[in-house]
């Protein structure tokens, strides 16, 4: 009788452990379940960051000393070969260090390629260059390219943003420094160079400039000047012309017509000419006969100041400059006029009362003697290879790239829009 009562509380307890175990094999099926579906959830979300084709690989790279070569990866969408086509505008700079050194920079071990494969992986590369051109058509998206935490990605243009103001959102947080004219670039190339006309050491252009405030009168050109007979003078070294600068041309013309000087303009498509087609033997004509000659920039972004500029700054011409609203950067007070400072009037005004008063014309001049200027070569390399030599090793993107290198790019990326919409011509 006992037996019997042990066995039938045994079958109970059996009977209760199995129901303990079946609902523990229930919950941690159901934990189970609930974890995969939110890891499938998880790699669901951040699997398009994963696959896109410029990821950041985090990895240690090789111990790297300061004299070790800087490998730089111009990049371009033509897929890459071993051997390099003819030097073009994509192709500017030798491969090699050979730039480096042609250039006589201060520091040469930096190795230009346009090959990828030069190297077994790519985030070897110390900095990869992107140029505007190569950015315009990109998706960055779709780059082939593996990205390094240490490498460095690098906008570069001497392009203005009037041409491509970029409006591809995923730009933003793309690029680490930049390499452009303008004097906020992270390696800043404008197109002249100030020296300091003592120690012949260049001073600018760059932010801030400090011209030298203790500047002193020079009766040195007085003879030059009071044998100049003409007004004003433009040489041009293209024919078709911006309407605004057309406009500009016209108004000027006009009103110095009411003062009977003229405005000549020099050059292949004008009814005059530069005496045997030289535009050096232009510029030391007008320095002969002219008191100013117009230096008109094609776009009127901000630090474009191009080679133009050099031309009028090295001759006894007062330069009328129409470009940035800003040149203080660039050209030392009392140098030059600004057409944009000054109503059409105002301009005349000011024209006639130089010309008819040649002590206060003189003024205009006495900055040459404390600065020079020369054409900074568009290829110039030096800067990038220093930059790369004193990079500390901390890298951020840039934020707010599209409105750096554009203000205005909203309203220029919805006209661009517009324009594709309602433009149906294949």
């Amino acid at each position: 009788m006992r037996d019997k009562k042990d066995k039938a509380m045994y079958n109970t307890y059996h009977i209760k452990d199995m129901m303990f175990v079946s609902n523990c094999k229930k919950n941690f099926l159901k934990i189970t379940v609930c974890c995969v579906f939110g890891v499938v959830g998880l790699v669901v979300m951040i699997l398009p960051h994963v696959l896109m084709s410029s990821q950041v690989v985090h990895h240690r790279r090789h111990t790297r000393y300061a004299t070790d070569l800087k490998y730089i990866l111009f990049w371009s969408h033509k897929k890459h070969k071993s051997s390099i086509p003819t030097l073009s505008r994509l192709t500017e700079f030798q491969s090699g260090q050979r730039t480096f050194i042609d250039q006589k920079c201060r520091y040469i071990n930096c190795y230009i390629t346009y090959n990828k494969d030069i190297l077994k992986n790519d985030e070897d590369f110390d900095a990869v260059v992107f140029d505007l051109n190569t950015v315009a058509k990109m998706d960055v998206n779709f780059l082939n390219l593996t990205r390094s935490p240490d490498q460095l990605y690098i906008f570069r243009s001497l392009e203005t943003s009037d041409k491509y103001p970029l409006c591809e959102h995923d730009l933003e947080h793309f690029f680490n420094w930049t390499w452009t004219y303008k004097l906020t670039s992270d390696i800043p190339q404008p197109f002249l160079s100030i020296y300091n006309s003592v120690n012949r050491t260049i001073i600018g252009p760059t932010i801030n400039m400090q011209w030298t405030t203790t500047v002193k009168k020079t009766r040195k050109y007085a003879n030059k000047i009071r044998q100049k007979k003409r007004a004003v003078a433009w040489i041009l070294t293209k024919c078709k012309l911006k309407s605004r600068h057309e406009d500009f041309i016209r108004e000027f013309r006009y009103e110095l017509s009411g003062y009977n000087y003229t405005l000549d303009i020099y050059g292949p498509c004008s009814a005059k000419k530069c005496p045997g087609g030289s535009a050096l033997k232009c510029y030391k004509m007008v320095e002969k006969e002219y008191f100013f000659q117009i230096v008109v920039e094609e776009y009127l972004t901000e630090d474009y100041v191009t080679e133009v500029m050099v031309g009028a700054m090295l001759h006894l011409a007062i330069p009328i400059v129409l470009g940035p609203s800003d040149y203080s950067n660039f050209l030392p007070p009392g140098s030059y006029i600004n057409a944009q400072s000054f109503s059409m009037p105002k301009l005349g005004a000011l024209v006639d009362y130089l010309i008819r008063n040649p002590d206060m014309y003189e003024y205009f001049f006495d900055w040459k003697k404390y600065y020079y200027y020369k054409v900074r070569p568009r290829s110039h390399v030096c800067d990038l290879c220093q930059k790369l030599n004193e990079f500390n090793g901390t890298s951020v993107t840039r934020r707010h790239f599209r409105h750096w290198w554009d203000p205005d790019y909203k309203d220029e990326c919805q006209r661009l829009r517009l324009f594709k919409l309602f433009n149906t011509e294949t």
